[in-house]
């Protein structure tokens, strides 16, 4: 058989060079068909073989990758509905939601879909033509043009174009504020950084035929690579409330106080009397757990407003008045009063950071420290934290998409996992709330295991519970134990360190403004007096809350 010589076939890897000719068409030595490439005879039929040439395709119509105009903002708002049910169905389905939660994200989720449906369906008559892929060939522009009440929530500065994935969440929220269930801020974030709801690699959670047809503005309004900040959430949160109660008319319910104090004393690890002195400065402060319907200027000045924040603040106070920081000897006048035990704070700091640590146990690393891991963490981990953290990297930040290389199917970048191993007694890596109960039932052991009793005292000499009471201004102010307890309820909060110590230092102010008022009130109505004493500067309040006795 006669060969020619040609350029490489190329299908399916063939390097031949060599082809023969037979019934017209090309094949390489190996047999494979050349596309486009056929030998016509001659009409005139004079023995020759035909003339060789090559037989061009039609140029196909070249189509992007991805969606543009309206199209795109379709796609967009499909996507980002789709994240948002599987969010909702997490909580349901892994968190004990009810099922009503569901239909209350829906019914948010239709309320802010509104303001995009002019956008959407606002189309000129060329635009009604339009093919569903967009073509390389001219098309009208779509107009972006639209109104900000349309399509933003922010209640100052300007408006977003688009919902964003720190909303999909703030959804959820207000679904459960609205349905008074005891969710907090710190609870969302808990879920985000465990990976529990789908938010960290959002786009992971759509089909990948939906996400490459997203235009790369749109990608990344979904990517998001970081860890949010607790108090940023919070903020939009509350920032995301406003725009319902004004634009829909929404009006949200007072936080579930009852259950929230419940859940932040048992947190904190403090007797059950702290939540009786806590209703009662409650009555003082005039706090009725309202959500703000807006928050202007500094956020450490509008902290005291947000009622999560007036939760840790009265038990924070209700704290320092009961069982004080400082080793000054207090003595209650009879047993009825709640201030007949003092609490260990050493030991409380101590119990508190065993239970800090209870994730990492037999070895194993929970999700919320993988996500924190830090280049300066990695250096001192070992094979086993390493192999794990890769695992973890893998599995939850590499695209699982099959390659069609048959070749680099020999070079899998994963370990055999510890089912498939025979000999192997790897165990799998613990669920972020494994043992978190049996951990908390610990914590509570041990600090009410160490409250020491207090000595009654009736006389009048002996220092009452509530006397010298220390305020504390800045953070560099803070003891050791003052400052461990600052921090944990900055952390259930959602708030910094900084923010709250003002916040409790404003309350402060208050409660001892208070006291003025009524000993003033109190020395008017013992003489007869009816006209008011002038008011005493700021800094002899602190002497009036000092006095104050439980």
């Amino acid at each position: 058989m006669d060969y020619v010589t040609r350029g490489v076939c190329g299908q399916e890897g063939c390097r031949e060079r060599r082809y023969f000719l037979d019934n017209g068409h090309w094949f390489c030595r190996r047999g494979h068909l050349q596309e486009g490439i056929q030998v016509e005879a001659d009409p005139d039929d004079f023995g020759n073989q035909g003339k060789t040439h090559r037989v061009r395709k039609e140029k196909a119509e070249t189509s992007r990758k991805t969606y543009r105009g309206r199209w795109a903002s379709t796609l967009y708002l499909q996507a980002y509905q789709l994240i948002l049910w599987k969010q909702c169905h997490a909580l349901v389905e892994d968190h004990g939601f009810p099922e009503q939660f569901e239909g209350v994200v829906r019914d948010l989720w239709a309320l802010r879909l509104r303001g995009f449906s002019t956008r959407i369906n606002e189309t000129s008559d060329e635009d009604d033509d339009e093919p569903q892929i967009f073509s390389s060939q001219a098309t009208p522009a779509e107009s972006e043009n639209g109104s900000a009440d349309e399509s933003g929530f922010r209640p100052e500065s300007h408006f977003l174009q688009w919902p964003r994935l720190l909303d999909s969440v703030g959804i959820c929220y207000l679904a459960a504020v609205l349905m008074r269930l005891p969710l907090c801020v710190v609870d969302v974030h808990r879920l985000i950084i465990r990976q529990e709801i789908p938010y960290i690699r959002a786009t992971r959670s759509i089909p990948l035929e939906m996400s490459e047809k997203l235009p790369p503005e749109f990608v990344a309004m979904l990517e998001i690579n970081n860890m949010p900040k607790p108090e940023r959430m919070h903020r939009g949160f509350i920032e995301l409330g406003a725009f319902y109660s004004r634009r829909f008319g929404i009006t949200l319910p007072p936080l579930n106080a009852p259950l929230v104090l419940y859940r932040h004393i048992k947190r904190m690890a403090v007797p059950i009397d702290i939540y009786e002195t806590a209703k009662t400065l409650q009555g003082i402060l005039a706090i009725t757990f309202e959500y703000p319907t807006r928050i202007r200027g500094n956020g450490r000045k509008e902290a005291l407003k947000l009622p999560e924040v007036q939760a840790i603040v009265l038990i924070i106070l209700a704290t320092k008045l009961l069982f004080p920081f400082d080793d000054l000897k207090r003595n209650p006048a009879t047993s009825k009063e709640p201030a007949t035990q003092t609490i260990n704070w050493h030991g409380w700091v101590q119990a508190q950071r065993q239970f800090s640590n209870h994730e990492q146990t037999g070895g194993q690393l929970g999700k919320e420290k993988l996500m924190r891991i830090t280049d300066h963490d990695a250096l001192g981990m070992n094979n086993s934290e390493i192999d794990q953290y890769m695992d973890w990297y893998e599995k939850d930040w590499l695209h699982d998409t099959k390659t069609i290389n048959p070749i680099a199917e020999m070079f899998s970048t994963s370990r055999p996992s510890a089912e498939d191993q025979s000999n192997s007694d790897a165990e799998p890596v613990p669920t972020s709330g494994t043992d978190t109960d049996e951990a908390l039932r610990a914590l509570l052991q041990a600090v009410m295991a160490d409250l020491k009793p207090v000595s009654m005292d009736p006389s009048s000499k002996a220092l009452r519970p509530g006397s010298w009471y220390a305020r504390y201004r800045w953070e560099s102010q803070l003891p050791e134990p003052a400052r461990a307890f600052y921090e944990l309820g900055a952390q259930l909060a959602s708030i910094s360190l900084t923010t709250l110590v003002r916040a409790v230092s404003v309350a402060e102010w208050r409660v001892a403004k208070f006291l003025l008022n009524q000993r003033r009130d109190e020395y008017m109505m013992e003489w007869g007096m009816e006209e008011e004493l002038e008011e005493d500067e700021v800094d002899h309040l602190d002497e009036q809350f000092s006095d104050l006795e439980v």
